[in-house]
C-alpha cells in the first residue's frame, strides 16, 4: 500500500514497518536491507503497511501519524558488538539513542519527541536496530552487519506476533 494517500483517521487501527537507512553508507543501509528480506520471506497481512523511510527524517512525521502501531529497523550505532540485534520499546528511545551516531538517529529522537508533544504517539512502537560496524560511502553491508539480518527479520516477525499480527510465510 502506498501510505501517502492513507489519512490518519483512516490508518488508526493499522501497523507500520518503517525501514530507515541509506543505500548508499555501508550498515546504514541495514534497516532498508532487513525490510527487503522480510518482504521476501513473510507477507504481511492486510492492516500492515512496508515503508522504505530512507533517509526522510523529520518529513517522516506525516507517514507515521494515526498508526496503532510503529515497528521501525534501522542501523545502530552505540559503539557495541557489530551485528548485534537490539529490540528498544518507545520509553526507551530517546535513551537509547542519546549518544547513538547514525545519522538519521536524530531525526528518530525528534520524530519520537514531536510524536509526544503533539500527543500522537502509537499504543506500541518498538525499534530493531543492527548494531553497525561502519556508516561511509560504499554500498555493501559490513560481514558481521550482513550475518545479522536475518536475525533482525526474525525479531522483527517475533514483535508483529506478539501484538497479534500474524504472518504467511511465503516459500522459498
Amino acid at each position: 500500500m502506498d501510505t501517502s494517500t492513507a489519512t490518519p483517521i483512516s490508518r488508526s487501527n493499522r501497523t507500520l514497518v518503517l525501514a530507515l537507512g541509506n543505500l548508499v553508507m555501508t550498515d546504514d543501509s541495514a534497516g532498508l536491507v532487513a525490510l527487503g528480506r522480510f518482504k521476501e520471506k513473510y507477507l504481511a497481512p492486510e492492516g500492515v503497511d512496508l515503508l522504505d523511510g530512507g533517509t526522510l527524517g523529520l518529513d517522516l512525521l506525516y507517514y507515521m501519524e494515526g498508526y496503532k502501531r510503529i515497528l521501525i529497523v534501522d542501523c545502530v550505532m552505540r559503539t557495541k558488538n557489530p551485528g548485534e540485534v537490539v529490540l528498544v520499546e518507545a520509553d526507551e528511545i530517546e535513551t537509547v539513542f542519546a549518544n547513538c551516531l547514525s545519522p538519521h538517529q536524530m531525526g528518530l529522537k525528534d520524530l519520537i519527541a514531536v510524536l509526544r508533544l503533539q500527543g500522537r504517539m502509537p499504543e506500541q512502537m518498538t525499534v530493531v536496530g543492527i548494531e553497525g560496524e561502519a556508516v561511509e560511502l560504499g554500498t555493501e553491508l559490513t560481514r558481521a552487519v550482513a550475518g545479522a539480518i536475518d536475525e533482525a527479520v526474525e525479531t522483527m516477525a517475533g514483535v508483529l506476533k506478539s501484538w497479534g499480527i500474524g504472518l504467511t510465510p511465503l516459500k522459498a
